[in-house]
C-alpha cells in the first residue's frame, strides 16, 4: 500500500509536464577517440529534424565511476521520433559504428520532467544530484521555496528535477540537476546558500530524503531543430 501511495504522489507530482520524457544511457569512450566519436553524432543527429525535443551527450568530469559519457533523448511522449526520412540503412549504420567506439556500455534508465525553471545556454557545467524522496510533494514544495529564496544568488541558471519511472539508478527516484559556469562557480554558489541559512532551511523541510550521490557533467553537445538548423549544437547548453 506504501509503494501504490507514493506512486501515486510521484504521478501527481509530474503532472505539470508528463509529457516531458528521457531515456539515458551512460558509456565509456577511449578519450582518444572522443573527437570521431562525437563527429560521427554530428553527421547523423545535426542533419536531424525532431518532432520533438533533442537529444544531448555529456561528458562525466567527477563522479560517474566507470563511465565517460551520458547520452540522453528526450522529447514529447505524445510527439516522439524523427520528423527526417531516413534509408533502411542510414539508421542501422550509424549505431553500428557508434557501438563500434564505445569501450563499455553502463546503466540505462528512463523517466520524466518533473519541474524546470532558466536558461542555461552561457552554461556547459550541470552538476546533477540523486535522491531517494520519500514524498515528493513535500520536497517540491520545499525545493520551490528554497529556489525563491535564492533567487538573486541562482539567477537564471538552468535548474531542473526528474523523477525516474524506469531503471532508478542506484535507487534514486528523482535527480536535481543545475547549470553553471564552472565546477569552481557551482562551489561559489554552494558557499553562498549555506552562508544565508536557506540550505538548512531547505534540508529541514523537505521531508525523508536519502542523498544517494552526485556527479558533474560538462555539455559536449546538444541536437535539437533550432541548434541544427544554425549548427549551434557544438558545446551548447
Amino acid at each position: 500500500m506504501k509503494k501504490i501511495l507514493f506512486l501515486f504522489s510521484l504521478f501527481i507530482s509530474v503532472s505539470a509536464l508528463a509529457q516531458t520524457i528521457f531515456s539515458e544511457r551512460h558509456f565509456s569512450v577511449h578519450q582518444e577517440d572522443m573527437n570521431s566519436f562525437l563527429d560521427l553524432n554530428d553527421n547523423y543527429f545535426g542533419d536531424i529534424e525532431f518532432k520533438s525535443g533533442g537529444v544531448v551527450i555529456d561528458w562525466i568530469r567527477i563522479g560517474g565511476g566507470d563511465f565517460n559519457v551520458r547520452f540522453v533523448r528526450y522529447g514529447d511522449m505524445n510527439n516522439w521520433g524523427i520528423q527526417t526520412e531516413l534509408s533502411e540503412y542510414e539508421g542501422p549504420n550509424f549505431w553500428s559504428r557508434r557501438n563500434q567506439q564505445i569501450e563499455d556500455f553502463g546503466p540505462s534508465f528512463a523517466g520524466t520532467s518533473v519541474f524546470r525553471q532558466g536558461d542555461g545556454s552561457k552554461h556547459n557545467i550541470q552538476q546533477r544530484w540523486y535522491l531517494k524522496v520519500e514524498n515528493p510533494e513535500q520536497f517540491m514544495k520545499a525545493f520551490k521555496t528554497f529556489l525563491k529564496e535564492n533567487k538573486d544568488v541562482f539567477g537564471e541558471r538552468w535548474i531542473s528535477v526528474v523523477g525516474y519511472t524506469v531503471g532508478n539508478p542506484d535507487g534514486a527516484t528523482h535527480s536535481v540537476a543545475m547549470s553553471g559556469e564552472s565546477w569552481m562557480e557551482l562551489e561559489q554558489i554552494r558557499a553562498k546558500i549555506f552562508a544565508n541559512g536557506s540550505a538548512e532551511k531547505f534540508l529541514s523541510s523537505r521531508g525523508n530524503v536519502e542523498d544517494l550521490h552526485n556527479v558533474l557533467h560538462r555539455r559536449m553537445r546538444h541536437y535539437n531543430n533550432e541548434r541544427n538548423k544554425t549548427k549551434t549544437y557544438d558545446n551548447m547548453w
